[in-house]
């Protein structure tokens, strides 16, 4: 497979995954189109993949399919496994994930399997770690040769940037933010080449960390349906446009008039409207991406602080995925070489293997 990948025979890379795995994917299909690296790339959010990619696609020898699933426990991908398994055999095939099931299904059928882990995983939340995964794929990639560099000095500006970004007037504009938000039903707009590449994982933070109810939609597509729901709300609502300086000129003028439109507090029907800008206005694709990223962290942190939700095991249920029950999370505290079972072991006491 190796060999294959750096003799150029793949044209395009079809990337599966789900929830933290299909954001970390997202963010690599924003990141080639950016930097226009000759490879098309797509993701599938689905296991019915009739609806995302025709088959005769994933067929081709020129198509390199990479499921990634850092759990390795999450049912879609595991289906979405043995279909491509039943349509091409283990050829074109790579699961990139952190262990589980699905990395006991690749040593089963010999299957090509990449493996990464984390010095300092949180066993809880994965989505902490999503740009680290980014950075993994980035050096992945050079070293099979799909990439031209590993854009490891990009990489390391972006950290001193950050640090030197993010003092305490950068965090008071946050909180500020955050507090205009507060108690809000919340949509996140922005162009298509941020919609994937950053509100996704953003729209996560809000609705996880700050359990605030929050969607996501395209700046443009807004304008023509959702828009008229802000007539004039009852409950309070919260529109967060995230600005590209390097936005088109009808781009500009779009979010020039929604401001114009629900900003404007001395009309009565803006009272339970609140209207934020996020600038990204960094010089290039990393900087935006980083900060755009770190500073709607920030926000989701000071808004959670007015949060008090006690949490229960929905996206483990909802999703089908053992391996982030409470249950798990006390039997199996580490989250590095992540087990393809999770009975409890025979020494441990049954009131511990009960415990969730």
């Amino acid at each position: 497979m190796r060999e294959r990948i750096e003799a150029g025979q793949f044209k395009r890379i079809v990337f599966y995954g789900m929830g933290c795995s299909s954001v970390v994917s997202d963010i690599v299909k924003g990141f080639f189109l950016s930097e226009r690296i000759p490879v098309q790339v797509q993701v599938i959010n689905d296991y019915d993949l009739d609806w995302f990619v025709d088959r005769e696609v994933m067929k081709d020898p020129s198509t390199l399919t990479i499921i990634v699933c850092y759990s390795g426990w999450s049912v879609e991908p595991c289906l979405f496994y043995d279909t491509m398994r039943e349509m091409t055999g283990n050829r074109n095939l790579i699961v990139l994930t952190g262990g589980g099931k699905i990395a006991g299904l690749c040593r089963e059928n010999g299957s090509s399997l990449i493996q990464y882990k984390l010095r300092h995983a949180d066993r809880e939340y994965p989505l902490y770690h999503v740009q680290q995964f980014f950075a993994i794929f980035l050096d992945l990639f050079h070293k099979l040769g799909i990439t031209p560099r590993p854009y490891r000095e990009g990489l390391e500006e972006s950290v001193e940037f950050l640090k030197n970004t993010f003092d305490d007037s950068t965090l008071q504009r946050a909180q500020d933010i955050a507090e205009k938000l507060r108690d809000s039903r919340i949509v996140l707009l922005g162009t298509a080449d941020w919609y994937v590449t950053l509100l996704k994982q953003t729209t996560m933070f809000f609705n996880e960390i700050a359990m605030v109810p929050t969607h996501r939609n395209l700046l443009h597509e807004f304008s023509h349906t959702e828009v008229a729901a802000y007539s004039d709300p009852s409950a309070k609502q919260a529109l967060v446009v995230f600005r590209d300086s390097e936005a088109d000129d009808y781009t500009r003028k779009k979010i020039q008039t929604l401001e114009g439109l629900f900003g404007d507090k001395g009309v009565a029907q803006n009272k339970n409207i609140e209207f934020v800008t996020v600038d990204l206005d960094q010089e290039d694709f990393f900087k935006k991406f980083f900060f755009g990223h770190f500073f709607t962290v920030y926000i989701a942190y000071y808004l959670g602080l007015h949060a008090d939700v006690t949490g229960r095991d929905l996206i483990s249920v909802a999703a089908g995925n053992p391996w982030w029950s409470q249950r798990s999370i006390e039997l199996f505290p580490k989250c590095v070489d992540i087990p393809s079972s999770l009975e409890p072991k025979p020494a441990e006491s049954t009131e511990s293997a009960a415990v969730g």
